[in-house]
């Protein structure tokens, strides 16, 4: 038989569970006594206390939500830098590319001019001579 399901264990864990039960109990008459005998004005400071407490611990949430934003956002931009940064080399590719695109064109279209120009030329006719 398992020990977690044997009749003495069960009942060893009511009665430590009624011991528990008793003592917070206890702790709660006590608790609700000496706030009974505090005066006005020390009971205006321990809410006064209480409340910044809780406006403290809404506080320190916001700045963990805020320290989570932050580090997303880092990531965001360093995945923008690396983007812009691929972008960046690619048009620099590109304006070489067509850098390289109109030279030869020049050139191509300087030769074509050229053997125009000696097409062209006048052909020298001998009777004026």
């Amino acid at each position: 038989m398992d020990r977690h399901k044997s009749p003495a264990f069960l009942a060893g864990l009511r009665q430590k569970e009624q011991q528990g039960c008793a003592a917070l109990s206890h702790l709660r008459r006590r608790f609700c006594q000496a706030w009974r005998s505090l005066p006005k004005a020390q009971k205006c400071v321990v809410l006064v206390a209480l409340l910044e407490f809780l406006w403290i611990a809404a506080l320190q949430f916001q700045v963990y939500e805020l320290a989570d934003t932050i580090s997303m956002q880092r990531v965001r931009i360093a995945q923008l830098e690396k983007q812009a940064k691929k972008q960046n080399n690619m048009l620099y590719s590109a304006s070489q590319t067509l850098d390289d695109i109109e030279k030869k064109w020049h050139r191509l279209n300087f030769r074509v001019l050229e053997n125009t120009w000696r097409i062209e030329e006048p052909e020298k006719d001998p009777d004026s001579l």
